[in-house]
């Protein structure tokens, strides 16, 4: 099993080896992409509903079949934003689980629907990073991402 490193940019999202053997796989959606949303206020329902729908048809066009790994590694500020509203320790090592992936995308979503959204960030970074995170790891099986230190 290789090690892989999520990297989830404005414009695309990649998962890559540490040491590549291969060449480096992207989708061409990435967290501003991904929602019309303007930077500081959550999407409509319709809005989430569609991003959705283009993550997914992404996900199946670029990885088309589960990965199945235990973890993958990401550095993003995003994700470390996310594993904060998940309750995880900021370090190193620490494992954001899918469960909590989910439990975080359903606080979202109940917030777009017109719940309670007291203490979710709204920008579009947060918003756009969990929603691709979300679905890579549903479509593609991944149990939890490690965080690993930001490269200086």
């Amino acid at each position: 099993m290789s090690h892989l490193h999520l990297h989830i940019g404005a414009g695309h999202t990649s998962l890559e080896q540490a040491h590549p053997a291969q060449q480096p796989s992207s989708m061409p959606i990435g967290w501003q992409s991904v929602l019309a949303a303007g930077p500081q206020r959550l999407p409509s329902p319709a809005a989430l509903e569609m991003a959705i729908m283009q993550v997914e048809d992404a996900i199946s066009t670029c990885w088309p079949q589960s990965l199945a790994l235990n973890t993958i590694s990401g550095s993003d500020p995003a994700l470390y934003q996310i594993a904060t509203q998940c309750g995880l320790p900021l370090q190193p090592g620490s494992q954001l689980g899918r469960h909590s992936v989910e439990s975080l995308f359903s606080r979202l979503a109940n917030a777009v629907e017109g719940g309670s959204a007291a203490g979710l960030p709204d920008a579009a970074d947060f918003v756009g990073s969990l929603l691709i995170l979300r679905e890579l790891m549903h479509h593609l099986d991944i149990a939890a991402i490690t965080l690993e230190r930001a490269a200086s």
